[in-house]
């Protein structure tokens, strides 16, 4: 089993196991807030502060539902629906 250092930031321990490369993480910042990107609900399900915290969130949903898409992705500052990367609010077209 793979040993992950715990967030640097938080000292939230990686708790993720068995799920640690089907849940990769985003760099934990502090700045911003990390979220649980649930493909099957079409949005977040889960935020926290730590991106570790988030992870370790999904993997236990994973472990009771083994086929749960989700993937950890950083939380659009402004808007708290959306995922940072590719928000849809923030590069939605302004043309007529």
């Amino acid at each position: 089993m793979t040993t992950v250092a715990p967030c640097p930031t938080h000292r939230v321990p990686d708790e993720r196991g068995v799920h640690t490369e089907a849940l990769p993480l985003p760099d934990c910042s502090g700045r911003t807030a990390y979220g649980v990107w649930d493909d099957y609900a079409g949005g977040f399900v889960f935020s926290a502060d730590c991106a570790m915290e988030s992870g370790n969130w999904a993997a236990e949903v994973r472990t009771e539902d083994p086929d749960a898409e989700l993937a950890v992705q950083e939380v659009c500052s402004q808007h708290e629906e959306q995922p940072a990367a590719g928000c849809a609010d923030c590069y939605a077209d302004d043309g007529p």
